[in-house]
């Protein structure tokens, strides 16, 4: 059975104003949101992102063409009908927060449940519930806006959008009044909404970074939409330095068997992190995640446990690792494309024993205690016109562990069985704790 369509546009156009020339703010756009997605509408100011928002919204109604919430025809609601479908099945979060500055943040939030004949005592019990959600502790529950970091402030209106149980979320530039750290952190909460309670999720930004924690984007410009991507990815190269040469070292035999060795431990990290192999190719692997952090997390446990491999092999191993998020076109079992190529040229300047990452990853990964990174710096890839900024990341001293309450979904790393290679033998395994 097809998935039911929480949000569809067929062919919808908005004009405004009078006379022979009437402003066009959508021009003839069709979109179909499923049930449990989470879309990002991305375009500059002007671009129509606003108007799609209110015409889902029930606020505002097309010149031509229909808008259909949940599969219904909302030129048929009336403005009665249309006011209940926002009150039980549509929840709002907006750029400036909107929330009444005489109010607590527990009143703020539990308010809405007024106009659903929800008593008091139940009315806070669930506001208390909803700002649970968003990691506010009790402590803020009884302060009024003033009172709050912004922040604090947008996790409030997002427990308030979220205390009806909507099917749906409008996010209208939620992290614009927002410094990028605690941007990053409702991009997050957002993101994990959508996984844990499947909620359907439609995020209008101009932000390209913000765009890309959704699973499909959408870029309008004009009223008309000019491209789509479906989500991003991030790809990992990782292979080992001067193969060739400990290849003449230790003559075939030796090589494969350090090799299998090394095999070894990528893929179990790939599995542990829920990457995907896309290929591998002798000493090289290319694999992808579906976010900068899962992979981070896998790239800086492969390094941790090919550096406790070293510790008692005949022949150590040197890895360097690139990684860089983008679009991802797939086709078949591969990803090419850019963020392909620049993740390699990223790969193959990585010095021995370096995670290198591009800026984007950077940005995507920052903000918080889990990954150290060094200084920018800037280096010429290979097929690429410009210097390209990279940063390196310190591997030794991260601890992805501590990513396990509060990353993406990610479990904490765990001990890793390392293949040990006794002198003359075959590979054996043995524990080695990587975290």
């Amino acid at each position: 059975m097809e998935n039911l369509a929480a949000v569809a546009l067929e062919e919808v156009s908005k004009h405004y104003g009078g006379g022979p020339e009437p402003v066009a703010a959508l021009r003839e756009v069709s979109l179909r949101v499923s049930a449990g997605d989470f879309v990002a509408i991305l375009g500059p100011s002007g671009s129509g992102k606003s108007t799609l928002l209110n015409l889902v919204a029930g606020l505002d109604s097309p010149s031509a063409g229909r808008v259909l919430v949940g599969g219904r025809d909302l030129a048929y609601l009336g403005d009665n009908a249309r006011s209940d479908l926002r009150l039980r099945e549509i929840g709002f979060v907006f750029q400036s927060f909107n929330l009444f500055p005489t109010f607590t943040a527990e009143e703020n939030v539990a308010w809405p449940l007024e106009f659903l004949g929800v008593r008091w005592r139940e009315a806070r019990r669930r506001a208390a519930e909803a700002l649970a959600q968003v990691a506010l502790p009790p402590s803020v529950a009884h302060r009024r806006p003033a009172e709050l970091s912004g922040g604090e402030q947008q996790r409030v209106a997002i427990a308030r959008a979220l205390v009806t149980e909507p099917r749906l979320l409008l996010a209208d530039e939620p992290t614009g009044n927002l410094d990028s750290q605690t941007g990053q952190t409702i991009l997050d909460l957002l993101r994990r909404l959508n996984e844990e309670r499947h909620l359907t999720v439609v995020l209008v930004t101009h932000n390209a970074l913000a765009a890309s924690h959704a699973q499909r984007t959408i870029e309008l410009r004009d009223g008309r939409i000019v491209r789509e991507a479906r989500g991003t990815i991030t790809i990992m190269f990782s292979d080992i330095v001067g193969f060739s040469a400990m290849t003449e070292r230790l003559g075939d035999r030796g090589a494969q068997d350090v090799l299998r060795a090394h095999s070894g431990i990528v893929r179990e990290l790939i599995a542990v992190h829920g990457g995907f192999e896309v290929k591998a190719q002798g000493d090289g692997f290319m694999i992808a995640f579906p976010s900068a952090r899962r992979a981070l997390r896998c790239a800086v446990a492969i390094q941790r446990a090919t550096a406790a491999y070293d510790e008692h092999a005949e022949a150590p191993v040197r890895l360097r690792i690139g990684l860089h998020t983008g679009e991802a076109t797939k086709e078949g079992y591969d990803f090419f494309g850019r963020s392909v190529i620049v993740a390699a040229r990223i790969g193959a300047v990585a010095r021995s024993g370096e995670i290198l990452v591009s800026s984007l990853v950077r940005e995507l990964t920052g903000g918080t205690e889990e990954f150290a990174f060094d200084g920018e710096r800037e280096v010429e890839l290979k097929g690429l016109s410009g210097l390209q900024r990279v940063f390196g990341v310190e591997w030794r001293g991260s601890d992805p562990a501590r990513a396990s309450a509060r990353g993406d979904g990610a479990a904490p790393t765990p001990s890793v069985r390392v293949l040990s290679l006794p002198r003359g033998g075959s590979p054996s395994i043995r524990p080695v704790s990587v975290v």
